[in-house]
């Protein structure tokens, strides 16, 4: 077998990712865009010495499974992997994904939670902008594997005022001819926008360039336009890196935050806050999460990473004691700006690491439950050194990369503790992504 081969095979099978899975000759092929029990032809792409990836030619017999995406950019656009599939077989699969991921722990996998909504849900984008050959400027998000932009009119996954807005933006930088940024040769002024919304239907958007600016007629004809924009910043950004925002925000328009509701508790939102992209499966993601806890008004609870106190604070609501910790010093300003909105007394916010603030409130209180909510990285080794080390009776990990979430499963496990339930919960859908919430107790 080598590259530019062609075969005609039946998909038997999804992986994990989501690639249809054949054999030939014993060897595993995965088909990027195949569904299981089509009858593909297909071209060899990539070849491994016990596997090989390949693309779609011709199909020739169209699964029951599959559909017809309703997003005219979805074979080029990197934003979404599912659309070509039911809703019913993306979560299967996102389920399968977490099921083979944690397959070496004994414990009960819930059912998936999940989404009400599968289009419009999300409440944050960032957009980058470019020229085309007719110097013409566009928006739009990346094609799959490169950094050329496929350009958009309208993004499914987005709501709809979201893509109306940034429509606008894209015809007033055409009419009056802003300078956009060219990543190759480090030119230009004008390089992303990101918007986010609440469910309070209050917008923020920020216009990130690589120096100063008067926008004040974008400003104008933005707010009168859609007034349910609130807030609008410029974000300068001069690094040559793919890093989109820098922390240099300058207030253009209204206030400094945006205000969000989750399970009836107020929320300030800044520019640079963590917030998950869906309002409504994040209610369910945070409620089922203290569900499995079993909390009550006589526990002390930590809430590791807690950014800007959004879970902290309804687990607050159930029990006597929560401490958030939190490295960025924004976020915990945002997290006690939030408490005081909220009217709160029972939770403290921390600013350190997390390995070095726990140990320290083990002098303070017992501690009966402790959320982590980690980057996508995971845990640093050191803090889960901590939590085994003071022995807390209940973790409850809430997980976006179930990969990093079973390799510090298994620290745990090796020291004390043992994986009790692990429930996949779809915040992202028709994407690959899927959000985990995983119980562990302490052995014994």
């Amino acid at each position: 077998m080598k590259e530019n081969d062609i075969y005609k095979v039946k998909i038997e099978s999804f992986d994990i990712n989501g690639y249809g899975v054949t054999h030939i000759d014993s060897r595993v092929i995965f088909v990027m865009g195949a569904v299981v029990d089509e009858e593909v032809l297909i071209e060899i792409v990539n070849v491994h010495k016990k596997y090989a990836f390949a693309k779609i030619k011709e199909i020739i017999k169209t699964s029951n499974y599959r559909l017809e995406s309703p997003c005219p950019y979805y074979e080029f656009c990197g934003g979404c992997d599912m659309m070509h599939i039911s809703y019913e077989t993306e979560c299967d699969i996102k389920t399968k994904r977490v099921s083979q991921t944690l397959r070496q722990f004994d414990y009960e996998l819930l059912p998936i939670i999940k989404a009400d909504k599968i289009y419009g849900y999300r409440n944050k984008v960032m957009v980058p902008f470019c020229k085309d050959i007719d110097d013409d400027i566009l928006y739009g998000f990346y094609r799959k594997d490169s950094h050329d932009i496929v350009s958009i009119d309208n993004c499914l996954i987005s709501d709809d005022l979201t893509n109306k807005i940034l429509n606008f933006i894209c015809k007033y930088l055409n009419l009056f001819h802003i300078s956009i940024y060219d990543e190759t040769s480090h030119t230009g002024l004008f390089k992303e926008v990101m918007i986010r919304h609440t469910k309070l239907n209050e917008y923020m958007v920020v216009l990130v360039t690589t120096s100063n600016h008067d926008f004040t007629s974008l400003v104008n004809y933005l707010t009168d336009e859609f007034k349910e924009i609130k807030s609008i910043f410029l974000n300068i950004n001069e690094r040559k890196t793919n890093v989109v925002l820098s922390n240099q925000y300058i207030l253009l328009y209204g206030s400094n935050t945006i205000t969000e509701d989750i399970l009836g508790l107020k929320f300030n939102v800044s520019p640079s806050s963590f917030m998950q992209v869906n309002n409504s499966q994040c209610e369910k993601l945070y409620s089922k999460a203290i569900e499995l806890a079993k909390l009550d008004k006589t526990m002390n609870v930590i809430d590791a990473y807690c950014g800007m106190g959004s879970i902290t604070l309804n687990i607050a609501k159930h029990v006597n004691k929560v401490y958030g910790i939190e490295i960025v010093e924004d976020a915990i300003a945002n997290a006690n700006n939030n408490k005081k909105l909220n009217n709160i007394s029972n939770a403290e916010f921390i600013l350190g690491a997390c390995e070095d603030k726990i140990k320290e409130l083990s002098h303070i209180n017992n501690i009966d439950v402790i959320f982590f909510d980690p980057p996508r990285k995971g845990c640093d080794k050191s803090f889960l050194d901590t939590v085994i080390e003071m022995k807390i009776p209940k973790i409850v990990y809430i997980s976006c990369n179930i990969a990093t979430c079973a390799r510090d499963i298994k620290i745990l496990e090796d020291n004390g503790y043992k994986l009790i339930k692990a429930e996949p919960v779809d915040l992202f859908p028709r994407t690959l992504h899927v959000e985990t919430i995983a119980l562990l107790t302490r052995k014994n």
